[in-house]
């Protein structure tokens, strides 16, 4: 085995308590991140004392511990107790209080609080968000801590990137006030589902976007709409799925070769995805002509992937698919909807008649609206954006505010 792999089991087999665990694999693997980059793994499982093997493939017993190591920094990126049981001798803290947290995730990750991670929410005993000098950062990243009633760690997470030297910092000068018409602009009329009453209840709420801290400007996504007159008769062989990342020789890793999804894809690729996703649509919703937009086309999992969304539905979680096409042919080989987010809400009534106007709505939310800084990757670069949210809506029939939980 790899000198430097073997010292990376050894430590982490002394930090987390595993010398009576029995290690039943061991995996290096790559794959693209959220910017464009390749991530390189080395995967450990350890099952707990009395089990040399797993009784059923594939399947991890309660307490046994999955270690994640990125290897191109050596930098602990995960640790999983299966279950959420800790060794009996796993890395237990003093006090278990956020300061010890903090100054543990410090020296894990050589990032330091309120420069590059700052406090977020989470149903985890502690949770962060990147950040680059206490500015939320996006695509965004997190941290999460969770301990046991023993304050043994039974899971611990990494994910996304802190920027580097790639920063431009500016000043920021939006507000509120200048905003204004774009605020009203992201303003939209939909429907949500209320548990409560079990019926969908009819909203104006925000519909959060980027400003352009330097032009003022909204950033807008790029949404081409399909259109189409004639039916056709596609039929998608459903291929199986898998999310995991692909393996590389644990030599060879250290190489660190990009990983194949990096690999921008080609106007003329783009072009093939747009036919194929309308034939999809041709085949599959043939008599909504005009109402599906097509965004989101990337590499993932050695495929591309594209996203469909229905542009006239009005509820909080309009009628989506998510296409996957062969990455040479760029044919669709297999397709989720999100039809059983909406399959919950069946029985729901149906909401009323939205009664108050827009305009009203606006001047009822104004007080609620937020405007926060948030570095964004724009090309190879973090610019200083605005971003509008708010955790608030106006009830289309009454006109009351509705505050949404955190």
């Amino acid at each position: 085995m790899n000198e430097q792999i073997q010292q990376w089991i050894d430590t982490a087999q002394e930090m987390f308590g595993l010398s009576s665990f029995t290690r039943c694999a061991t995996t290096t693997g790559y794959e693209k991140n959220e910017v464009n980059e390749t991530d390189y793994r080395l995967i450990m499982e350890w099952l707990p004392p009395g089990m040399e093997e797993r009784k059923e493939e594939d399947l991890n017993p309660d307490g046994t511990a999955v270690i994640e190591v990125d290897v191109r920094s050596g930098l602990l990126k995960s640790v999983v107790f299966v279950g959420g049981k800790a060794p009996q001798r796993g890395l237990t803290f003093l006090t278990g209080d956020k300061n010890e947290i903090v100054r543990w995730v410090e020296q894990m990750t050589g990032w330091t609080y309120g420069r590059h991670f700052i406090d977020s929410q989470s149903n985890h005993t502690y949770s962060f968000e990147l950040a680059y000098k206490g500015v939320p950062v996006s695509p965004s990243g997190s941290i999460h801590v969770s301990l046991d009633d023993e304050k043994r760690l039974t899971f611990f997470s990494v994910y996304g990137q802190v920027p580097k030297e790639n920063v431009i910092e500016e000043t920021f000068t939006l507000t509120l006030e200048s905003i204004q018409d774009i605020a009203f602009k992201r303003l939209v009329f939909c429907e949500v589902p209320s548990e409560e009453d079990e019926k969908w209840m009819p909203v104006y709420m925000i519909d959060e976007q980027f400003i352009s801290n330097e032009t003022g400007k909204p950033v807008v996504e790029e949404l081409e709409v399909l259109e189409w007159k004639t039916k056709k008769n596609m039929n998608v062989k459903r291929k199986l799925i898998q999310y995991t990342p692909d393996e590389i020789d644990e030599e060879k890793i250290f190489d660190f070769p990009p990983h194949p999804d990096t690999k921008p894809i080609t106007k003329k690729g783009r072009m093939k995805v747009k036919e194929n996703s309308l034939l999809f649509l041709q085949s599959y919703s043939p008599k909504e002509s005009g109402q599906w937009v097509l965004s989101n086309i990337r590499r993932s999992n050695g495929m591309i992937e594209a996203r469909l969304t229905n542009k006239t539905d009005v509820s909080v979680v309009p009628r989506s698919w998510k296409l996957f096409l062969d990455k040479d042919s760029y044919d669709v080989i297999s397709y989720q909807d999100n039809s059983w987010m909406l399959d919950q809400f069946e029985e729901y009534k149906n909401a009323e008649k939205a009664e108050i106007t827009k305009e009203e709505a606006f001047d009822a939310i104004k007080p609620h609206l937020q405007l926060k800084k948030v570095y964004v990757l724009d090309g190879d670069t973090y610019r200083l954006y605005g971003q509008i949210d708010c955790h608030s809506a106006i009830h289309a029939v009454n006109g009351k505010v509705i505050h949404f939980v955190q």
